[in-house]
Formats: C-alpha cells, sequence, structure tokens
C-alpha cells in the first residue's frame, strides 16, 4: 500500500488538473452553498467521500492495539480521506496497547444501527448521481477543478484499499468491494452475520 499513497500524493501534488484554491470553480461552488451549480455525479462522489470516513473509523477503531493509536488517522480521514488512512499502516507499529473504549466506538461505528443507515444513503446516492448525472458534465469538472480531480483519485484509492483489506480481514468478501462503498458496507454487514452464525454452529 506504501506505493499506492506515494502515487497519490504525488498525483495530487504535481499531475492533479484544474485550478486549485479560491479559483476553483467547483470548490467555490461549495463555499458559497450553489449546489444545484454541481453536477450529480460530482455531488455523489463527494458525498461518497463523507461516508468512507465514517466506515473507515470503524474498521480502523476496533482493531486499534497497536503501539501508535489509529483514532487520529481515522479523524483526520475526515478532511484527508486516503491520504491519512495509508500511513497508519506505516506507523502502526507492534500488537501491543489495549484501548477498550476505542474499540468500543469501532464496533458501534460498525453495527447495524449505523451500517444500514449509510447503505440506504449510499443506494440514493447511486441513484441521483447515476440518473441525473452527466459524464460529460464531470469530465469537464474533473479538467477545471483540482478538487474534482483529486477527490477522484482519493476515491479510486479507497476503493482499492477496501478491496485489499477485506481481502487481508475477510477473506471471500472482498468481491463486494468492486461496487464501491456500497460493496464495502454489504462486505461488512455479511462478515458479522458469518461471523454470528459460526458461534451459533459452535454452540
Amino acid at each position: 500500500m506504501k506505493w499506492l499513497w506515494f502515487i497519490l500524493v504525488a498525483y495530487a501534488l504535481f499531475l492533479a488538473p484544474g485550478q486549485g484554491g479560491l479559483q476553483d470553480p467547483v470548490l467555490k461552488s461549495l463555499l458559497a452553498g450553489n449546489y444545484k451549480e454541481l453536477d450529480p455525479l460530482i455531488m455523489m462522489v463527494f458525498s461518497f467521500l463523507g461516508i468512507f470516513p465514517i466506515v473507515w473509523s470503524g474498521l480502523y477503531l476496533r482493531q486499534d492495539h497497536y503501539s501508535v493509536p489509529a483514532w487520529p488517522f481515522a479523524l483526520l480521514s475526515f478532511g484527508l480521506g486516503a491520504f491519512s488512512l495509508l500511513p497508519y499502516l506505516f506507523f502502526k507499529g507492534k500488537d501491543r496497547k489495549k484501548r477498550s473504549n476505542v474499540r468500543r466506538a469501532g464496533r458501534i461505528l460498525l453495527s447495524n444501527l449505523v451500517i444500514l443507515p449509510l447503505l440506504l444513503a449510499t443506494l440514493s446516492l447511486y441513484v441521483y448521481g447515476l440518473l441525473q448525472g452527466r459524464f460529460s458534465a464531470y469530465q469537464e469538472a474533473f479538467m477545471q477543478s483540482k478538487l474534482v480531480s483529486v477527490m477522484t483519485a482519493d476515491f479510486i484509492v479507497l476503493v482499492i484499499y477496501s478491496y485489499w483489506w477485506m481481502k487481508r480481514e475477510k477473506p471471500g468478501s472482498e468481491k463486494w468491494c468492486l461496487f464501491p462503498l456500497a460493496g464495502l458496507q454489504i462486505a461488512i454487514l455479511q462478515s458479522k452475520r458469518s461471523h454470528h452464525s459460526g458461534i451459533e454452529d459452535k454452540s
């Protein structure tokens, strides 16, 4: 995953097309609250990047038992996405700490009460973006807005990371992650169900 993080950073710094800062047309529309000016596909991906950190915070906090705490990386992901999530893999250190309260918070974030509403919101965003959005408008925004070009790369990296994570943690469930974001949520729900079934079979 290191190489993927370095590619993402290099792309964001040197290769991403479009205007940056306050010259960015999409950023200006977002700051002004003019969401209707933005294509639904742009809003769909932008919203996905707001949901991803909630799910990843649950995954990180649930396994927060390494030397370096996971919660700062999870918290920063709400603004930085994959830019802050992937470095945790490099710095987490050895398995030596017990943070029961933090891990309990992770389990809450991955509970059905949280994941199911997020899944419904994700599917609704798919319907909104794919049915009302235009790929030509997204492509144009990609070339004009650095926010769009960087968030697109961030989104792609998060999808790849989701596949890698689930393949490592729950082999067999990673195929769901080919369905961006919603697949990760489904994989989490499915893995929890199989875990409970395994407990029942042993009892």
